[in-house]
């Protein structure tokens, strides 16, 4: 039996036209539905985290048994409880908790290159302005940190966890204006 890959997507407008796959996502009720390209397991918006982790952990099973080579799994829907009143806080789902996700995470190019990692956030009154990036590894010249625009890296989930790229060159990092912490040479 060969290995399925197991393929995280934003939306379902990215599932590949014509080849097998099982796809998990979220939806108004549980259910399984197959159809000519495969299977499309729906887990209740209203379900827990571990559910849904259970429902991708079938789909590579089925997906394995069947020699189906991918698992797509769409987990974006904003599972959101009933509106706090007074309207200041907010549902924010498990994986998208940005600082322990992004913080330590290193960066790549699209040359697959590390560049460096997020060291930190800068932040603003209007709120995240910039994640600071260690860059002096990849350039040679030892602890050089940069400041990024959050528009310039990319993040998306992968199967090993989160993954951050940015499409810069030593060039660039070099020329960029360096960081430095208070207090720190």
């Amino acid at each position: 039996m060969a290995t399925s890959r197991v393929k995280y997507i934003s939306s379902q407008s990215e599932i590949p036209a014509g080849p097998n796959y099982v796809l998990v996502l979220y939806g108004e009720k549980s259910m399984h539905a197959p159809h000519p390209p495969g299977l499309t397991i729906t887990v209740a918006s209203s379900a827990s985290e571990l559910a849904f982790l259970a429902a991708v952990h079938t789909a590579k099973q089925i997906a394995r048994q069947a020699e189906i080579a991918e698992v797509l799994v769409c987990d974006t829907v904003m599972r959101r409880p009933a509106p706090v009143p007074g309207g200041m806080f907010v549902f924010v789902p498990p994986h998208e908790e940005i600082s322990s996700n992004v913080v330590g995470l290193d960066v790549y190019n699209n040359d697959k290159q590390n560049i460096g990692t997020i060291r930190d956030l800068a932040l603003d009154a209007n709120g995240l302005s910039g994640y600071i990036v260690s860059v002096g590894a990849f350039l040679g010249i030892g602890d050089h940190h940069v400041v990024v625009q959050p528009s310039a890296i990319s993040f998306r989930a992968a199967d090993d966890g989160w993954q951050a790229t940015m499409n810069v060159n030593a060039d660039q990092l070099k020329s960029a204006p360096e960081y430095k912490y208070s207090g720190r040479s």
